[in-house]
């Protein structure tokens, strides 16, 4: 098999890079993006990771270059369709399809992104005298929230990490809960009133929201 290395120039077209968000142990899909894509138009082609070369095709064969991605990767030739299986978050980063001719021109462009799942958060509380006046902590990985209630009345508040992480405490439904997410999954833990406030027997409740800059104030009304 042929096979042409060049350090010509590349033509970029007017397609962007695509962010793709992934969970690990997933796969995802990688498609040409150049509108009127021909077989006929390029001699080799190749996908790159981070500008080196994955798997090349060329006369009608496969190469592929990352012994990584050798039992993981799937590689259409009709379609030159990138499948990449049981993802890794190592496999994150810069994906690039290329035909090659007389110049090197750039057909797809992705932006991968492969995070774990998030753990389940666990939401805690202490009973302060009043057997209603109660202590929140919620509480997901590095991520943790306090707040309280006080005769049905409670704080909600979220936090969200620079990696996209998020905490939450809201309240919904007569329940506490105690949200931990990121892009790819979320978990949940919750308590009820009922189980907070035993002597207070069955409420029904009417959240009313009041905005400010840091949280909402959420008023039970029994």
């Amino acid at each position: 098999m042929s096979i042409k290395f060049s350090n010509r120039h590349i033509v970029k077209n007017n397609h962007k890079s695509e962010l793709l968000v992934k969970e690990a142990g997933t796969s995802v899909q990688m498609q040409i993006q150049e509108a009127n894509f021909s077989t006929s138009s390029f001699d080799d082609f190749y996908w790159k990771l981070n500008k080196t070369k994955m798997i090349i095709f060329s006369q009608g064969k496969v190469k592929k270059l990352k012994d990584e991605f050798k039992d993981r990767m799937e590689f259409s030739q009709e379609t030159f369709m990138l499948t990449l299986n049981k993802l890794k978050k190592t496999d994150s980063g810069l994906y690039e399809a290329t035909a090659s001719a007389k110049t090197d021109r750039s057909v797809a462009e992705y932006s991968l992104s492969v995070m774990d799942p998030v753990d389940p958060p666990v939401l805690t509380h202490v009973r302060i005298a009043d057997p209603c006046n109660i202590t929140l902590t919620c509480r997901g990985h590095d991520l943790s929230i306090n707040s309280s209630c006080y005769n049905e009345t409670c704080e909600e508040k979220n936090v969200t990490s620079s990696g996209g992480v998020a905490l939450s405490l809201s309240v919904r439904d007569g329940a506490i809960i105690c949200n931990h997410s990121n892009p790819v999954s979320w978990k949940q833990d919750n308590i009820t009133f009922t189980e907070l406030c035993p002597d207070k027997g069955t409420h029904t409740h009417t959240l009313t929201h009041t905005h400010t800059h840091t949280h909402i104030i959420l008023k039970l009304l029994c």
